[in-house]
């Protein structure tokens, strides 16, 4: 019998944040990034996660959740079965689609990506709000709201979009790279604004190098919503993680929108997503 092949794997994950201290891999406590591989050996499709050279493409602080982060590794596991494998084992992370990539890859070399923030509405202005938002656009010098972690500070936000919805002002933000708690930075100093305690003057005089710090807005708010690479991604959508969706349904309305950008995102190509709504 002829050995399988390897083949280097991309896969688009889904999970609820608050189910996690975050999502690097740390002793004892449960991580994203810990379930994954955990999942992996279980149903053999890696043995060591260097050796398979696992990636992730970003991660995220505790209680930020993802419908679009993306892992990397190398395996001989069986293509048309590995996510439904994934799913029949996984515990709170979501296996949504699947691309053959070349053996070079690193999910961390993305084209774009985009997260959205769910802003409490009450007692803000959209109005100033929107005009914080667009003051964010374009390049700039993101040192005072980032933790730069020896990183180029200067970054571009490519478009920022603002809507209400129920409670909430959804707050779209999408660049091809973030620095550290860059986005709730960000968002933060927009909820000032809009609840007139800053002026948007002062967010400027910041971005153009004034010491001054908005705070953070929580983590369990934002998700991850999608990173783009130069290829599109086979979602995929088996029984075992129908059920599993089937079981997020109803409760607060951040809950019940997770299951349903959840059942809607698996089942969309890249270029069929765009920018709906929930």
């Amino acid at each position: 019998m002829l050995p399988a092949m390897v083949w280097r794997a991309a896969v688009r994950i889904a999970y609820d944040g608050r189910e996690f201290m975050g999502s690097q891999r740390q002793p004892i406590v449960k991580t994203v990034e810990g379930e994954v591989i955990s999942a992996l050996r279980e149903i053999k499709a890696i043995d060591d996660p260097e050796r398979s050279r696992f990636k992730v493409a970003s991660r995220t602080d505790r209680g930020v959740s993802a419908l679009g982060n993306v892992i990397a590794f190398d395996t001989d596991f069986q293509r048309g079965k590995l996510l439904q494998a994934l799913n029949a084992v996984a515990d709170k992370v979501y296996y949504l689609a699947l691309a053959e990539v070349a053996s070079s890859f690193t999910p961390r070399r993305a084209t774009a990506r985009w997260y959205r923030y769910f802003l409490p509405a009450e007692g803000l202005d959209e109005a100033r709000l929107r005009s914080c938002a667009l003051s964010f656009e374009g390049k700039h010098d993101f040192r005072r709201f980032c933790k730069p972690d020896g990183k180029s500070t200067t970054k571009r936000i490519d478009r920022i979009g603002v809507f209400p919805i129920d409670q909430f002002f959804i707050i779209d933000i999408h660049a091809r790279e973030f620095l550290r708690n860059m986005v709730r930075r960000m968002v933060a100093a927009m909820a000032a604004v809009a609840s007139e305690a800053s002026e948007l003057t002062e967010v400027e005089d910041v971005l153009s190098g004034r010491d001054k710090s908005f705070g953070l807005a929580p983590p369990e708010n934002l998700w991850l919503m999608e990173i783009r690479y130069p290829f599109e991604f086979e979602p995929q959508f088996p029984a075992t993680l129908n059920r599993r969706v089937m079981e997020l349904q109803g409760g607060a309305f951040l809950n019940l929108a997770f299951a349903e950008a959840l059942s809607r995102g698996s089942r969309e190509s890249d270029h069929e997503r765009g920018d709906a709504v929930l």
